[in-house]
This record gives C-alpha cells, structure tokens and sequence, in this order.
C-alpha cells in the first residue's frame, strides 16, 4: 500500500507551467487566478519580477517590472484542471503548449529561475567590473554566469544573458552595476 502512495506522489508532484497573458496584465490575471481558482487546481501563481535601475531627472532610481512581460508562472499538480479551470478567468490569456501538450518548466530551468530569484522571485541588480573584453560579476544574482552575457548596455545599466525555457534559448535582460576599474582589496 506504501509503495502505491509513492509511486502516486512521484506521478503527482507539482509542476510549473506559463500562461502567455496580454503584457503588462501579468498583475492582474495573476490576482484573478488567485482568487478565482481553488487550490485543487492552482497551488502557486507568481510573476518573476526583477530590479533595474532608471533614470529619472537625472535621478537613478530602482524600479521593478517581469522578468518575463507577458508571462504568468503557475504551480499544479494537473495542468489539464487547470487549463479547463483558467475558462472561468477573464481576460487574454493561455497555457504554453507545443503539438497540444501543456509545457512544463524542467527541473534544472526551474533551479536556474529560483537561483536568479530566490525564494521571492525578484531578480536583484548584479554588481561587477569589466576588466579588458571581460566581465567579471562581484555580487547579485549573476555571479557566476559571465559566460551566459551576450550584450552590455552600460548607459541604460543592463546586460543581456541567454537562459534555457523549454528547451529554447531566451533572452534575458538583467540589472547591472558595472563599473571600468577593478575595486580595490583593502590590504590587512
């Protein structure tokens, strides 16, 4: 009898899956979800979000927008209740599919989204150096993932990095702090 709880909890752990939305509703169709859909269907809804810097008036300030415009991630244990559930929200939107298959976020796309956004799913501004050709990234969620940079827009403080989704390559655009001088280790 054990071995069948098992084996049904293998089968029947949470996924993530996307719903594309109309771009800058991810907020609102995200709340509708929430509040309309039992937690039979729908046990988590989120937004990834990251921060970048702007500037207004002269002014940098940090602001926070998706990570993702037009995406919505949900956590189900059976995206098929929740397809036919998603019916009685309103608004634009629908599940990701390929060939009439749900997609599903991988494990490692999943590990990689939560390294980057951590438990709050907001991507933080990244802070480095560019040392020659080559950056080197000091702190923030892009440690370690210089060699994922594809371009650097210094002026707007942005860098754009390519990230594996379904098995595709996306593109990324991430805060970044960079700075032409290497900072100074104080000596002991």
């Amino acid at each position: 009898m054990e071995n069948n709880d098992t084996v049904t909890n293998l089968i029947n752990e949470p996924v993530w899956v996307v719903a594309q939305v109309l771009s800058g509703k991810e907020e609102e169709v995200r709340k509708a979800c929430a509040d309309m859909l039992s937690d039979d269907v729908l046990e988590d809804i989120f937004v990834p979000r990251q921060v970048r810097l702007k500037k207004y008036k002269g002014e940098w300030r940090r602001e926070r927008r998706p990570l993702y415009p037009g995406y919505v991630f949900m956590v189900t244990r059976d995206p098929e209740a929740l397809e036919k559930a998603l019916v009685k929200v309103p608004g634009r939107h629908r599940l990701l599919k390929a060939d009439d298959i749900i997609l599903t976020v991988s494990e490692e796309e999943k590990a990689f989204l939560k390294r980057l956004g951590g438990s709050s799913n907001v991507v933080d501004i990244s802070t480095g150096y560019k040392e020659g050709d080559v950056i080197k990234i000091l702190s923030g969620p892009m440690v370690g993932l210089e060699g994922h940079i594809i371009h650097v827009d210094r002026h707007k403080r942005l860098v754009t990095i390519n990230v594996s989704l379904f098995g595709r390559s996306v593109k990324t655009t991430l805060g970044l702090e960079l700075t032409y001088k290497k900072p100074e280790v104080p000596s002991v």
